[in-house]
């Protein structure tokens, strides 16, 4: 199953670089947990990055793909928290990455201009990693889970270049139903990058 879905993200990615106008984005991400997700992590996360790939089928519509990766960590004081079968002392670390691979189509307002924006949407699988470190223990749990990201971005080409200034804000919906986060998992991703397009 995982091997499936990287080669048909990757096929999505590459596909696009076969065809005639294109746009490609490199860009650092900022991650902010939201909802039942601040149970267990709440702190921003500085630690990500995204590669998006997208074909103009027509002059305003665009199809692709995305692979972000997204790194969240807490430190939590040491205390003795109550366990099932008894009670620990200890510093807690909860961390969880989250690597989407995504197909979108995004609506371009203005495909010309010195102001680009969009709104799109993204579909596919979220990989989570999940670990809690109590001490010298550690509970990781790892797992796909199928997911939503809408999205707001927009360009801002250099002059006559075919480079621009990529900014982006995303909501990421993850159908996630593992304890202790529960049936959803959401977080905000921040962009900003570099756009390159191939005419």
């Amino acid at each position: 199953m995982k091997k499936t879905i990287i080669i048909l993200a990757l096929a999505v990615l590459s596909g696009t670089a076969a065809l005639a106008q294109n746009v490609w984005t490199v860009n650092y991400e900022i991650g902010l947990p939201l909802g039942s997700m601040t149970d267990y992590v709440s702190k921003t996360s500085f630690r990500g990055f995204s590669v998006n790939g997208n074909t103009y089928i027509t002059d305003k519509i665009t199809l692709g793909g995305t692979m972000n990766w997204q790194a969240f960590y807490e430190k939590y004081p040491r205390n003795t928290y109550e366990l099932p079968d008894g009670a620990i002392t200890s510093t807690v670390w909860a961390k969880m990455y989250a690597m989407p691979l995504l197909v979108n189509a995004r609506y371009n307002f203005k495909p010309e201009g010195t102001f680009m924006p969009y709104v799109g949407l993204g579909t596919g699988a979220y990989y989570i990693q999940q670990e809690t470190q109590v001490g010298m223990f550690s509970d990781k749990k790892d797992s796909w889970r199928f997911g939503l990201a809408p999205e707001l971005g927009l360009y801002y080409p250099f002059g006559m270049s075919d480079m621009a200034l990529h900014v982006r804000v995303a909501y990421n919906q993850v159908f996630y139903n593992v304890e202790p986060i529960g049936s959803n998992l959401g977080y905000m991703d921040f962009s900003i990058g570099l756009a390159f397009f191939s005419w």
